[in-house]
């Protein structure tokens, strides 16, 4: 008796599913007049059955728009980080894509770190080697490398201009990180940092990528070069902190892609104070007069630009608004 009742109960599930799919399919084979989908109320009618006459839509991968790779956002619909922005749309278009697995830094960035912290960058201001006093701190920490390299990765850039390049860890730190036809645009004002991250550079497989450009910021961002560089995917900005609205300013001409970011170092300047300031005791003096008030002060003006903002991790991310 158990199995005969388990038979009925069976059969009669099938004829309730058979039923609701007959009427699924009526449902969604309806048009309305226009060839317009119908809509009852906020609801579309299904609208994958093909009309009468007219060829089926292809059907899509199952593994279409899956997150893969160390960046899963990237395939995020509503990841505005992945994508430029929308004409007559503060949000930012989002184009689900693959984000390839990527390792940590090489070792190659680790031994510059171990480098820039183990040089005696004192004797070699004293020797005039170096236009200032380099702080062996001052190289990009393990956390900062990783942050450029995330948002180099998931804002698919091909074209990043970095000013200010430093001692040139981050500079190699992004260039892991980007495809093998990408470039690195790196401006540094002192030839002896240029010279000391080149000796790095060259080891490593993603050394072509980065191209250094030796001279005062402002004269490439308003040279010929720079537009026939540009225009640039992505920008990092960690140079002198009263430059930071200048350089905006002259990014703003041209230099910027549809899809841009921009990365502000929102930290005040590195390292120790200078030896005057020690000699006179007034290392407080410097603290209060380390590139903060610039920086607040580059803020403020951001908040009355077209771009949205983002800070977090001692930097501010800017997302050029399309105009």
């Amino acid at each position: 008796a158990q199995v005969w009742f388990a038979r009925v109960a069976l059969a009669e599930l099938r004829r309730r599913s058979s039923s609701k799919r007959r009427s699924f399919l009526s449902c969604a084979k309806m048009q309305a007049p226009g060839g317009t989908v119908p809509q009852v109320g906020h609801i579309i009618l299904p609208q994958g059955y093909a009309r009468l006459g007219t060829a089926p839509k292809p059907a899509v991968p199952t593994t279409a728009g899956l997150s893969t790779g160390a960046f899963p956002t990237a395939t995020f619909s509503q990841n505005f980080l992945a994508g430029g922005p929308t004409a007559g749309s503060t949000m930012r278009a989002a184009t689900p894509a693959w984000s390839p697995p990527m390792a940590p830094s090489s070792d190659m960035v680790g031994e510059m770190r171990q480098a820039v912290k183990s040089t005696d960058w004192r004797q070699l201001y004293l020797e005039k080697k170096t236009k200032f006093l380099v702080g062996g701190g001052w190289s990009a920490d393990e956390q900062r490398c990783s942050l450029l390299q995330t948002l180099s990765a998931i804002s698919g850039a091909r074209r990043v201009l970095e000013i200010g390049q430093c001692c040139g860890v981050a500079t190699l730190a992004m260039a892991e990180a980007l495809p093998a036809d990408s470039t690195v645009v790196t401006l540094e004002i002192d030839p002896y940092l240029a010279d000391f991250a080149k000796q790095f550079w060259a080891r490593s497989e993603h050394g072509h990528k980065i191209r250094s450009v030796v001279g005062p910021a402002m004269d490439y961002l308003q040279s010929p070069d720079a537009r026939q560089d540009g225009p640039f995917d992505l920008v990092v900005i960690d140079a002198d902190k009263d430059g930071i609205w200048d350089y905006w300013c002259a990014l703003k001409e041209g230099l910027l892609s549809q899809r841009a970011t921009v990365i502000v170092d929102t930290t005040p300047y590195k390292g120790q104070p200078p030896d005057r300031y020690v000699k006179y005791h007034a290392e407080q003096s410097f603290e209060n007069n380390s590139g903060q008030a610039a920086i607040e002060n580059a803020l403020e003006r951001f908040k009355q630009e077209p771009v949205s903002m983002a800070t977090f991790a001692g930097v501010t991310v800017l997302y050029p608004k399309a105009q």
